[in-house]
Parts: structure tokens; C-alpha cells; sequence
């Protein structure tokens, strides 16, 4: 990327304006005394433009996810929807918002709709093009896009404490075949009177390593920002992920760390949504800012705001019966099959295992939620609060959408896949799908729900593919189940990377990229290395028992770790130390300490692995039985195999969900020399993730 056009050629921008009086100030200053504003823009329905479906839904779980987690009043949340966000309206909101601002203010920027471009007027783009925002009135007669010219101009007065601007569109043009996935982007604007009209020759902030500020994009500018259904409501896919980190991120955490948890939720979402690849983010900005706060500098984010949580939250009430309402929970991924715990009214903490009852979703109400409480003994008071424990379930069925083809070529492809999925769905167009499949001459392809991505190629003239889809659809299915085993209310942090991956950067700018890490086959009798044999570090913020699941290119769930090689002396039990970083395995030589190696071998594919971290052996033992169980019942044909491996999840997400109410406590026995006051600590859990490519 350009370091003096950073600013033009992203499509998600994630800005934080500091001012050197805010960030000059010592450790020890005076506590944010200021108000917290945001400025909210999502625009769905546009006037000459396509429509988009999940703009509006962004900005409306943005601000239940500003009020709830990070404190900001929602009498000072502006918000712009589809016809009041015209161009006037959105400049003279931003204009208006800037010149409220005081020294003292938290601020928070976010604009979700289509962007564009338009040839450079000034010189100060090497591509020779501006980029743009498309209001709603946008491409009408006599109505020019809003440039980035002229949105520096605006936010170089911006003298707040801190700001946080969200643009999720993107320029690069790139069409979907599917009218599920949508990009945010419409092509190039060629009236060019209109922007000589409205030039404006200042860019007094878009150079992030010189001014005050850090910079994140979800990609460059030729990759797409996608719009589609996430969890069972349209959403924009960066802003997804990230509200979903910041729902769940400490309260000084850093524009580093809210990247790194954005770039593992949209892992999450390519697997949900059959993809192998997602746009790839990028952060930019001074060091020293990108470990900084995002919210603020360090003195004024290390104390919570007034009404702010540990975790974003959902109001609950109760309908009698065991059911309960999650108001808004729709916003917040409340989907079917997610499991909410729940707490008492006016709860911030949120500790893990001290819920009072867990909810399992069970329908979509318009934006509620609604769910039945998992224990026929628990009672829920009005105005008691949830938080997600695990997310929702892969679909139970498999949803397909059979592109445009000849009538009797259609129903011999249906007959295939329905003798071999046994929960499949023939979806028909303008429906939302997890596949196309499509056939050119002879050639049968199974391809990704927005039709840009070809994951398996197959002979048409006869049935013989239809166990490979069938295997190829389990495994996207079993990997979504593996991913949607998340714990958001856990207090632990656990990280995976491959040995030999580059180190975390420390400059300016980072390159982040959700492609998978690369392995090939090992060859009988060749050396093993980092290309050819699996090698994993992985740290844990405290002491905890690990417990490593694979789901293979096949579709099959298996226990990496502890396995029955391993040596006695080699982590026993699986149990780490506290932000000690651990190889697994040891080395890659003959005769390691591990007792055992994790070599590649056909089939090609995609696996995904799930390091699962828990304080206490007990929830470590449950999760490897579980998943011991569905090691076993992957050997089945594909249909049955789907079936069993689906019921296997269920079980083990009931088993983790239960842990909520219920946390194993582990007591210290206060006579015993150095355990001072007995501390109890609750079981709690987490897990990490890690995607291989495995090639020839």
C-alpha cells in the first residue's frame, strides 16, 4: 500500500485522532472527564445505486455495543439511515459533530454503505484516483460522491481526545454471483464537473505515521468489502467482526489487539460461509499508538465508564414457562442454536461460571430473541442481563443453490445430492445459500456462496461425485461447528501460530492476512520440516490444560493433543503455565521429547485446527471424550457420518454451555503453607484457531 495514499485506497477505515495535548499527558493525569459522542451512518437503500441489506443492522448493534460495553449515553449517539443520509446530511452531520467535540471527548465515527472512486483533482494520489463514500442521493443528477479530500478536510478539525472513524465500504468493483453476498462498492463516478466544483486541496491527516492516528482497513483496494447474512441476519462482514470484538475486548485494550481479534472473527465467518479466503485486513499507524487504548489514553481507559461492562450485553425478559425474550438480541448474534448466560440486573462483571441460568436461542423474533432456559429450576428476573457463551450452530441444513442449467441435468444433480446430503436444501435464487454448484459442459463445480471462489471440481456424466461434495460440504459443516465452540465470557486468551510463521510486527504497519498457513506432503522417507510436518506455539494468559482438535480436508474430527504417542514427561496432563509460550511438538528430529510428529499426507485440502485452553482437567476431560466420540463416528459414509458428527457438537456444546452455572470450583486448602486466603477459582475456558492449507 502507498505511505501517502493509505487513507484512499482502504475500504474499511478504522481511524483513532489523538491529540498530542491527550497523548502528551503523564501516567498519572487527571481521569476522561469529557463526553462519549458517536455519529452513526447506514444507508441500505439508495436512490441509483443498488441496495444493500446489512449497512443498517451494522450501525444498530454498533450502538448497542457502545452503549452497553463502552459507556456511551445513547442521547449522544447521532444516527443517519438511508434517506436523511444524502450528501448534505452526511457532511453536515460530520461538520456539525466535529464542532461539538470538545478536548476532553471519546468519539466514534461509523459509516456503513457503498464507496467508489473518482479521478484524482488534486495530485495527491499516485494511482491518479480519489475515493469515495456514496450517499443516498449519490450518482442522482448534480450530486457528486463525498470524496476523501473532503472528509480530511472535516476530520483534521477534529480536536478531541481520542476518535474512532469506521468506514466499511470498498472501491474495487468486484461482482458476486450470488444475491446473498454483495459487495459494497458501485463503479467509478465520470462526471467530472462536479468534483472540480467541490475540490478541496487539503490532507491534513491521511499520512498515519507522521500524524496522530492509527489506520485500519479490512483490505486493500482491490478486494472486496462483502455484505451478507452472518448468524442469520445481513450484516456487513468487517463490521461484524468488528463489533464483535469490541464487544468482547478489555477496556484499554490497544488497535492491535481489537485487529487481531477482528482478523480471528472473520475466520469464523468464512467458515460459516463456505469461503477459503476473506479480505485481508490492515493496521497502520505510529508504535506507540498502536499499543496505546483505542478508547482513550491509558489514564482515563484503565477506569470503566459510567454504565460501561466487561462485555457487551442484552437486556432479558422473562415470558413464563421457561422462556425469555433477548430484546435486541438479533443485533448482537443472538441467532438459533446460540447459548446466552444470564445474570442478575445491573450486572458488569460478568465472571465466568457465575451465571444464575444459560438460554439457548430458539427463534428470531424480528430483532428479539427468543430462547428457553436450559433448566426447568432457573428463575429470571426483569431487566436481567446476557451475555453470549457459545455462538450459533453451523445450519442444520446444508443450503445449495443450483446456478441456471437444462431442466434434466438439474434433476440429475438433485437426485445425486439428496441421496448423499442428508440435510440438504435446494435453495432457489434470491435465497440465502452456503454453495453454488454449477456445470460447464461435462464439468460439475462446487463453488462458494458468493460464486468467486471454486472449492472441488468434479466428472458430471455420471454420480460418482456426489460422495466427494458430500465430504466437501461435511468438512465446511464440521468446521464451522469446531469454530462456533467460542467462550466470549472467558477471562483467558489464548494464541496459535504455526512454527516458523513471522513474529508479530512492531512497525508502522501491519500486514495481517486470514489465508491459511501452507504445509505439503511429506514424501516417505524425506526430512521432516516446517513445510512438510505441523509444528504449533501456543500461549495461554493463565495456567490451563490444553486440548488440540483437528477437522481434516475430509471432513473428520480428530484429537491432536494429548494423543496415545506422547510421552509421559511431555506436558503431562496437556497442563501450561501462564503466558508460557510451548512448542508442540518439541522439535522436529527423530527422537524428540514429544514421543510423536504431525506429518501431512493426501488428501489436499483445507483443515482446520482448535486449540482449546480450560483452568481445571475436568472440562479438559470432557472436551477430549467428546471429541474422541466424534473421531469415531467420522468413518461413516458422508450422510451418516454429517449426522452424527452434528449430534457429537450438540453434545459437547451442551456440556460447555452447562460449566456457566455451574463452574467446577477448585479451593485452595488454606492450612497449607503459601496458599494465603484460599481463593476459589471457577472453571473457565477458551480456544484459538488455526487454518492449514495442505498442498502436493
Amino acid at each position: 500500500m502507498r505511505p501517502d495514499a493509505r487513507f484512499s485506497l482502504v475500504f474499511v477505515t478504522l481511524l483513532v485522532l489523538l491529540s498530542e495535548l491527550a497523548w502528551g499527558q503523564s501516567a498519572g493525569s487527571a481521569i476522561h472527564t469529557g463526553t462519549r459522542r458517536a455519529l452513526l451512518i447506514g444507508i441500505n437503500e439508495y436512490q441509483a445505486v443498488p441496495s444493500l441489506a446489512g449497512s443498517v443492522n451494522d450501525i444498530a448493534a454498533m450502538q448497542a455495543v457502545l452503549t452497553t460495553r463502552w459507556g456511551f449515553d445513547s442521547r449522544n449517539i447521532r444516527t443517519l439511515r438511508d434517506r436523511a443520509a444524502t450528501r448534505a446530511g452526511i457532511l453536515g452531520a460530520l461538520t456539525q459533530f466535529v464542532r461539538e467535540a470538545g478536548p476532553n471527548d471519546i468519539t466514534y465515527v461509523h459509516y456503513s454503505g457503498h464507496g467508489s472512486q473518482v479521478q484524482d483533482l488534486t495530485g495527491d494520489e499516485k494511482d491518479g484516483l480519489d475515493e469515495t463514500l456514496v450517499p443516498y442521493d449519490g450518482r442522482t443528477s448534480g450530486v457528486p460522491d463525498i470524496t476523501d479530500d473532503e472528509l480530511d478536510a472535516i476530520f483534521s478539525k477534529l480536536h478531541a481526545a481520542s476518535a474512532l472513524i469506521v468506514l466499511d465500504s470498498c472501491h474495487s468493483g468486484t461482482a458476486t454471483r450470488s444475491m446473498e453476498i454483495r459487495t459494497r462498492s458501485v463503479p467509478r463516478d465520470t462526471r467530472m464537473d462536479l468534483y472540480r466544483q467541490s475540490t478541496t486541496a487539503t490532507r491534513a491527516i491521511v499520512r498515519g505515521t507522521q500524524a496522530h492516528h492509527v489506520l485500519m482497513s479490512g483490505a486493500a483496494a482491490d478486494q472486496e468489502a462483502l455484505d451478507g447474512p452472518i448468524d442469520g441476519e445481513y450484516r456487513g462482514f468487517f463490521s461484524y467482526a468488528l463489533s464483535r470484538s469490541l464487544a468482547t475486548s478489555a477496556p484499554n485494550a490497544s488497535p492491535r489487539a481489537i485487529f487481531a481479534s477482528v482478523e480471528r472473527e472473520l475466520g469464523r465467518i468464512k467458515s460459516q460461509v463456505g469461503r477459503n479466503s476473506m479480505p485481508e485486513p490492515q493496521l497502520e499507524g505510529p508504535p506507540g499508538l498502536l499499543e496505546g487504548p483505542v478508547f482513550g489514553a491509558a489514564s482515563q481507559a484503565d477506569a470503566p465508564a459510567a454504565g460501561a461492562a466487561r462485555l457487551a450485553w442484552l437486556e432479558v425478559r422473562p415470558e413464563g414457562d421457561g422462556k425469555v425474550t433477548l430484546v435486541n438480541g438479533v443485533l448482537l448474534g443472538a441467532a438459533p442454536g446460540s447459548t446466552w448466560s444470564i445474570y442478575g440486573p445491573g450486572e458488569t462483571s460478568f465472571a465466568p461460571g457465575r451465571a444464575l441460568a444459560v438460554a439457548r436461542v430458539a427463534v428470531a423474533a424480528g430483532k428479539d430473541s427468543q430462547a428457553m432456559l436450559e433448566s426447568a429450576t432457573a428463575r429470571v428476573a426483569p431487566a436481567s442481563r446476557a451475555v453470549m457463551l457459545i455462538s450459533a450452530a453451523a445450519a442444520p441444513r446444508f443450503p445449495i443453490h443450483l446456478v441456471e442449467m437444462p431442466a434434466q441435468r438439474r434433476h440429475e444433480i438433485e437426485t445425486v445430492l439428496r441421496r448423499t446430503i442428508l440435510e440438504i436444501a435446494i435453495v432457489a435464487a434470491g435465497e440465502p445459500a452456503r454453495f453454488l454448484i454449477d456445470v460447464q459442459g461435462d464439468t460439475l463445480r462446487l463453488l462458494t456462496a458468493d460464486g468467486l471462489q471454486v472449492l472441488g471440481t468434479f466428472d458430471a456424466r455420471t454420480g460418482q461425485w456426489g460422495e466427494a461434495v458430500a465430504r466437501l460440504v461435511s468438512r465446511s459443516a464440521n468446521a464451522a461447528e469446531l469454530l462456533a465452540l467460542d467462550n466470549p465470557t472467558s477471562a483467558l486468551r489464548v494464541t496459535v501460530q504455526a512454527a516458523g510463521a513471522p513474529a508479530p510486527a512492531t512497525r508502522d504497519i501491519v500486514f495481517a492476512s486470514t489465508r491459511p498457513s501452507e504445509l505439503r506432503f511429506r514424501p516417505l522417507g524425506a526430512p521432516r520440516s516446517s513445510i512438510n510436518s505441523l509444528q504449533l506455539v501456543v500461549s495461554v494468559s493463565g495456567d490451563a490444560y490444553l486440548t488440540i482438535v483437528d477437522v481434516d480436508s475430509g471432513g473428520n474430527v480428530n484429537l491432536l493433543f494429548p494423543n496415545k504417542a506422547q510421552r509421559d514427561a511431555f506436558i503431562p496432563d496437556g497442563r501450561v503455565s501462564a503466558n508460557q509460550p510451548v512448542l508442540i511438538p518439541d522439535s522436529l528430529a527423530p527422537g524428540n521429547r514429544a514421543g510423536f510428529f504431525w506429518d501431512y499426507g493426501p488428501p489436499a485440502g483445507i483443515d482446520t485446527i482448535r486449540v482449546f485452553a480450560s483452568t481445571d482437567i475436568e472440562t479438559a476431560r470432557l472436551i477430549r471424550q467428546r471429541v474422541f466420540t466424534l473421531q469415531q463416528a467420522t468413518g461413516a459414509q458422508a450422510a451418516e457420518s454429517a449426522r452424527r458428527v452434528a449430534q457429537g457438537f450438540d453434545g459437547l456444546r451442551r456440556d460447555l454451555s452447562g460449566l456457566a452455572t455451574r463452574g467446577i470450583v477448585v479451593a485452595a486448602d488454606e492450612g497449607l503453607p503459601g496458599t494465603g486466603s484460599g481463593v476459589s477459582q471457577v472453571a473457565d475456558w477458551a480456544a484459538a484457531t488455526l487454518t492449514i492449507s495442505i498442498h502436493e
